[in-house]
C-alpha cells in the first residue's frame, strides 16, 4: 500500500502493478487499492492466492495481463489458463521458449 501511495501521491498517470513469481501472489491478493489502474502477472505460481482473489478481480473489472511461460517449472500454460479463465478482462498470454525466470534479453524485452 505504500509504494501505491506514493505514486498516487505524486500524480502519476496509469498506476499498474507488476508482480512475478511469488510477487503475483501478493498482487491478486492485496493489489485491487485506489489508484491502481491494472496488473502484469509474470509467471504466477499459483501458491498462495486462491481462485476467490481471481474472482474479486472478475467483480472489480480492472485489467490483468498474465504472462506465462512455456516452460514455467512451476504452473505451464495449460495449468494456468483455467484460472485466469475466471477473470473475463484478463489477458491470457504465454510465452512461447520462454522459463520460470525469463533468462535472456530475447523473453526479458517482452
Amino acid at each position: 500500500g505504500a509504494a501505491v501511495d506514493l505514486v498516487v501521491g505524486r500524480e502519476l498517470p496509469d498506476v499498474w502493478l507488476v508482480g512475478w513469481s511469488f510477487g503475483t501472489d501478493v498482487v491478486r491478493r492485496h493489489g485491487l487499492l485506489a489508484g491502481v489502474a491494472g496488473a502484469v502477472l509474470l509467471s504466477p505460481p499459483l501458491r498462495y492466492a486462491q481462485d476467490t482473489d481471481l474472482d474479486r478481480w472478475t467483480t472489480d473489472g480492472r485489467p490483468l495481463v498474465v504472462m506465462v511461460p512455456e516452460f514455467d517449472e512451476f504452473l505451464p500454460p495449460e495449468q494456468a489458463a483455467p484460472h485466469f479463465a475466471r477473470v473475463p478482462q484478463a489477458r491470457f498470454l504465454p510465452i512461447a521458449g520462454a522459463k520460470h525466470l525469463w533468462v535472456g534479453e530475447k523473453y526479458t524485452s517482452i
